[in-house]
């Protein structure tokens, strides 16, 4: 068999970065269900599958500990190891297999093991063996965290993969490229909707799974469609898969999906609160909200938190904004839809984090503060969740010397690449331990701010020398801007928006060092849009 085992490796994955992955989140989600990991102050962690790299590189960059992983694509790895040289974090990247990597002498026992994703692309023997190096190097008390495609949400779909699978195996487009393949799989599959095709008519969702398809990024459909194997199972499979590994069940690494009130419907939270058993209860949910993809977290001998020690343990939880105040948000999107957040319980925390210059603050400092002072403990846990998992804030620690300089050497690689490239869409903060999303503009400006441009007019014009020496121009809804000045004018305005929102909480996540004239630049900053355009390359970029 060939060293790919009939994962796709012809086009590689793409840089994501997953926020659950942290060992900080997955702390707090397993405070959120009360359960208590024993993870050492330096954890050992474990990534199998890591991709690009991207994930691992970032955690390991921002917290303490070391941090091991695998990928059997030795291209990806290659790309893994020149982030991991850049922060000189302690990593250990390999090319193995899943088997090979089980049979090495030199691991050491793990506080976290986690995977994304991969659990749904390979065989069931692949699988066997990701069981067998949890039950064997996963230590009592260790967090095992796996993300993957689930039924029911998968089921009206499967006969999509497939046709995209068959096209690949029989289709026209095997001499056309990875790429032109993919395309030509779409493409037939559409042109079957379209000769009236029954099952496409007695499944209108798939008809929009197909569109929607029609828009992903090709390296994504790839990976997530034409490997070898695609293995989809119910939560409860999940489950049983883990028990030879004497894993337990916490809860979910997406702390939304824990927040009944906006994901179900009334009728849904009182038939999901009158079932006692735990995996009879998500089974209801995922089959309430169809869901396609979980984000699971299990531990080797969880113990329960006391009423008392629940309480301490939330009251000195961290929390820092990672969003500037403006752009937060009125709604989220949920189960239902769009959900609209209350705004005498969310803008009083809002406003308490970005007190100080944004600086990280404990809950029970938060308690006492005067703007939350009408609202009770548990509501401010609960707004704390939601922003979380939503991604507007979440937890913060003290970094060590050690490691805010390996993330700044991480971010100096990052900015350097943003001359050359637009792939890595996330910078690292030492007070979160992980990735902060950073948009391939403000990277710009950062670079220029850097080298000493403080002012709105200063940051445009070095970005339009960017865009102008490599031909590229912004785009406003759609249309490409020509005009220099008009571009000029459009970068301005999100320059402005940098410095007087942005700014602060990058000095506040230490990716920016706190500036010697933050006066000169709060000055120089005039009011910005918030609709500011992207660049070309952004737009046009396959996500």
């Amino acid at each position: 068999m060939a060293w790919s085992y009939g994962y796709y490796t012809d086009l590689n994955y793409s840089y994501g970065y997953y926020s659950e992955m942290n060992s900080a989140m997955l702390r707090l989600a397993c405070l959120g269900q009360a359960a208590e990991p024993q993870l050492r102050e330096k954890p050992i962690y474990l990534e199998l599958g890591f991709g690009q790299g991207v994930s691992i590189n970032m955690h390991a960059a921002g917290s303490a500990g070391s941090y091991w992983g695998t990928d059997f694509n030795p291209t990806q790895t290659v790309e893994a190891r020149r982030l991991a040289a850049a922060s000189g974090a302690d990593l250990h990247l390999f090319d193995d297999s899943f088997e090979e990597l089980s049979s090495r002498n030199d691991l050491p026992d793990f506080d976290i093991i986690a995977l994304h994703g991969i659990w749904s692309w390979i065989s069931e023997a692949n699988r066997k063996i990701i069981v067998d190096i949890i039950r064997r190097k996963l230590r009592p008390g260790g967090i095992a965290y796996i993300s993957y495609n689930c039924l029911p949400g998968w089921a009206p779909v499967i006969p999509i993969r497939e046709l995209l699978s068959l096209y690949q195996d029989y289709g026209d487009g095997r001499m056309s490229g990875p790429v032109g393949m993919i395309e030509g799989a779409l493409k037939f599959s559409a042109d079957i909707a379209k000769a009236g095709s029954i099952y496409f008519q007695e499944n209108p969702v798939a008809g929009q799974h197909l569109e929607h398809l029609m828009k992903q990024g090709r390296n994504y459909l790839a990976h997530e469609f034409l490997n070898a194997d695609w293995h989809l199972g119910h939560f409860s499979d999940m489950v049983r898969s883990l028990e030879d590994a004497k894993l337990s069940f916490v809860g979910s690494a997406s702390l939304l999906s824990g927040v009944d009130a906006l994901r179900l419907s009334e009728t849904g939270r009182k038939l999901v609160a009158q079932i006692g058993h735990p995996i009879m209860r998500e089974t209801v949910r995922d089959y309430l909200l169809n869901r396609r993809f979980r984000s699971d977290i299990f531990i080797k001998g969880p113990r329960k938190l006391s009423d008392s020690e629940h309480r301490d343990a939330w009251h000195a939880q961290v929390f820092v904004l990672l969003k500037p105040i403006a752009d937060i948000p009125k709604k989220i999107p949920c189960g239902r839809g769009e959900v609209e957040l209350p705004t005498e319980k969310y803008d009083p925390v809002i406003e308490a984090l970005s007190d100080d210059g944004y600086r990280p603050k404990r809950v029970d400092e938060l308690l006492r503060h005067p703007k939350l002072q009408r609202l009770e403990p548990k509501d401010v846990v609960e707004v704390l969740t939601v922003l979380t998992g939503a991604g507007f804030m979440g937890p913060a620690q003290q970094p060590s010397q050690k490691v805010i300089e390996q993330c700044r050497a991480l971010n100096r690689h990052i900015l350097e690449r943003a001359l050359v490239g637009m792939d890595l869409h996330h910078m690292a903060s030492p007070v979160t331990g992980g990735g902060i999303a950073m948009p391939h503009m403000t990277q710009l400006f950062i670079r220029a701010w850097n080298e000493g441009r403080v002012s709105p007019d200063l940051l445009a014009d070095y970005v339009w020398d960017f865009l102008d020496r490599i031909g590229e121009r912004l785009l406003n809804e759609g249309s490409r801007i020509e005009s220099k000045d008009e571009n000029l004018k459009q970068i301005g305005i999100a320059a402005s928006k940098f410095l007087k929102f942005e700014l602060p909480l990058l000095e506040a996540l230490q990716i920016v060092e706190p500036s010697l004239s933050g006066e000169i630049a709060m000055r120089g900053a005039m009011d910005g849009g918030a609709g500011a355009p992207r660049m070309v390359g952004e737009a046009m970029r396959l996500s």
